[in-house]
């Protein structure tokens, strides 16, 4: 690679602009209008961002659109910010994908820039200049139909430029499981062709696959719902080339994040703690999350009290009351449900009659209770090490004790916790 110039563009995918999110009753006013305006405002803050950054271009990777039908109101949005765009010189190049494929979407009656750029359904090549220095090339591809099962990465010519060479595809490297196998490809068939970044679409968790030559999938721009690669802070990818390398990383643009709060619940002994802890923990992600407003799904974990042992038949009411304290909260904050995957520590009567190696150690616990002959030289710790060495190893027993009623009782506290697959508090 040899660029006479340092540049930058910015690198975004699956803007689905205008997508319809399920806007429930619970959500309040605030958030129900961040929401209906969310990818929308996203893309918007995007070329802020290209204009800021004196960027040369954007290349949106597919999927720009929702859906088939594109949308007027998606349509115009993107023409009026394209045309923004073009008053500081800044091109836009645009593939499309299996929401919004060439030959099945249809599109309202609009004249589109100049500064953009659409790429049909066979490779295509564009030069790269600036001034009249040709500093690179852009070679891209869009979807004919949306179950798109040729594997387009194959159809790419190979890259002849001395300078910068960008690819631009909408697809599923690998196969992941998450999205649909939509024009299939393995990472050698792009790193093959000689390009030096690869800008892709399709995934929406942002992964990069390979550093060198770079091959990126930035996510989307905006998380959708609760799926685990909607989830945290979306954006785009700004890319500085340079003679001396390739520089790249995210620009946050989520107007809403969606994301998990885990909640340790095992030092809780009241319905009202639990809320205090979910509360807090709700807040310490929306401070993680830049302060933006979240919509958050609660996930108890740890053990239960035996003072709040009936927590997991409740989770409905600790969601309304989380749901109500939650409301006053700046940024605003929606929370669409809580669930549990708690555990009960068993009784030791249940445990002292297994018939597995904590059932035995019960039952010889029990057994040096009555007889003091056994307790002499007693040590925990040997006992235990002989018969669970490496769980003892994880709980962090190291020393030896002496025998007394009270070592006795943490014998079985230990070996009650322990199957119950946690360590005791």
């Amino acid at each position: 690679m040899r660029v006479p110039f340092a540049f930058k563009f910015i690198h975004a995918a699956d803007l689905h602009l205008d997508s319809p999110f399920r806007v429930h009753e619970g959500k309040n006013e605030e958030l129900r209008d961040l929401l209906l305006n969310a990818s929308l405002e996203a893309f918007s803050q995007l070329c802020d961002a290209a204009i800021d950054q004196k960027a040369e271009f954007i290349i949106l990777a597919g999927d720009t659109y929702d859906g088939i039908e594109r949308g007027a109101r998606a349509q115009l949005h993107l023409r009026r910010e394209i045309l923004r765009l073009g008053t500081h010189g800044i091109k836009v190049f645009l593939a499309f994908g299996n929401h919004d494929p060439v030959n099945q979407s249809r599109e309202a009656s609009i004249s589109w820039p100049e500064n953009l750029i659409r790429f049909g359904p066979e490779p295509q090549t564009v030069a790269l200049e600036r001034d009249g220095v040709t500093y690179g090339e852009i070679t891209g591809v869009s979807y004919e139909n949306r179950d798109e099962k040729r594997n387009l990465a194959q159809m790419f010519p190979q890259s002849r430029t001395e300078s910068f060479g960008i690819a631009v595809l909408h697809t599923n490297v690998g196969g992941s499981k998450e999205h649909g196998n939509y024009a299939p490809a393995t990472l050698a068939d792009l790193i093959g062709k000689g390009y030096d970044y690869w800008a892709l679409g399709h995934i929406h968790k942002r992964t990069i696959l390979c550093d060198d030559p770079l091959v990126v999938y930035p996510g989307n721009i905006q998380g959708l719902h609760m799926k685990p690669s909607e989830r945290g802070i979306k954006g785009a990818e700004l890319v500085e080339v340079s003679p001396a390398g390739v520089n790249h990383r995210l620009i946050p643009l989520s107007q809403v994040v969606f994301d998990l709060v885990e909640v340790d619940v095992s030092g809780c002994e009241s319905f009202d703690s639990v809320v205090d802890s979910c509360l807090e923990a709700i807040r310490s992600k929306s401070q993680e999350n830049g302060g933006k407003p979240l919509i958050a799904r609660i996930a108890l974990r740890g053990w239960i009290s035996d003072d709040i042992d009936d927590l997991a038949a409740n989770l409905d009411m600790v969601h309304a009351e989380i749901v109500a304290e939650s409301s006053r909260m700046q940024p605003a904050v929606y929370v669409d449900q809580v669930e549990g995957s708690l555990v009960r520590p068993r009784r030791l009567e249940e445990l002292s009659s297994l018939s597995d190696v904590v059932g035995e150690l019960i039952r010889e616990v029990g057994e040096w209770r009555s007889d003091r002959l056994k307790l002499d030289g007693f040590s925990i710790e040997r006992e235990l090490r002989n018969n669970l060495a490496s769980r003892l190893k994880r709980i962090g027993l190291e020393e030896s004790l002496s025998a007394n009623e009270s070592d006795l009782d943490a014998a079985e506290n230990v070996l009650a916790q322990l199957l119950g697959g946690g360590s005791p508090a």
